[in-house]
């Protein structure tokens, strides 16, 4: 499920501040994201530091369906719901996350999420993570298998 636009820079916000990397690696490890299973805990702790803390408030959209991909989103309080484009819908609640797929391609996201209440999540922004694969190509090998399991997940659907 990939939907993101500027949504979260033109949601209301209450507060935006840097995550702590120690909590948001433990976070990151303890959360099954595919994509980062092959990653050591030295890569994991380097892409915790790019999250950022993002707080939303009512029932805004975090991101929205077709609009570019551009940053992943671990909800760590709150809960927000998904609607995809064949109407259908699901709740996320704490340690779920989407938009992981967007780290990766930038591509259309596939369905809207909006918050329900309050919501905080860990944002990872497309741009810093490219940038720190470009710096440490090592982490980019280590989302292979996680990305091949996901592709292969898929094929088996």
């Amino acid at each position: 499920m990939e939907t993101h636009d500027a949504g979260w820079d033109a949601a209301p916000e209450k507060d935006r501040a840097a995550a702590s990397p120690l909590d948001l690696q433990r976070l990151l490890a303890q959360t099954d994201i595919p994509l980062f299973r092959g990653l050591s805990k030295r890569h994991l702790k380097r892409v915790a530091r790019l999250a950022e803390l993002r707080q939303y408030v009512g029932s805004k959209p975090v991101v929205r369906a077709g609009s570019r991909g551009d940053a992943f989103h671990i909800i760590l309080d709150g809960s927000a719901e998904v609607l995809t484009a064949d109407g259908s819908t699901m709740s996320l609640q704490p340690g779920d996350y989407f938009g992981e797929l967007a780290l990766l391609d930038g591509a259309p996201r596939a369905a809207t999420v909006a918050a329900v209440g309050e919501l905080t999540t860990a944002s990872i922004a497309r741009s810093a993570f490219l940038k720190l694969l470009r710096e440490e190509p090592a982490i980019a090998v280590g989302l292979l298998p996680g990305l091949v399991g996901i592709v292969r997940d898929l094929q088996a659907t």
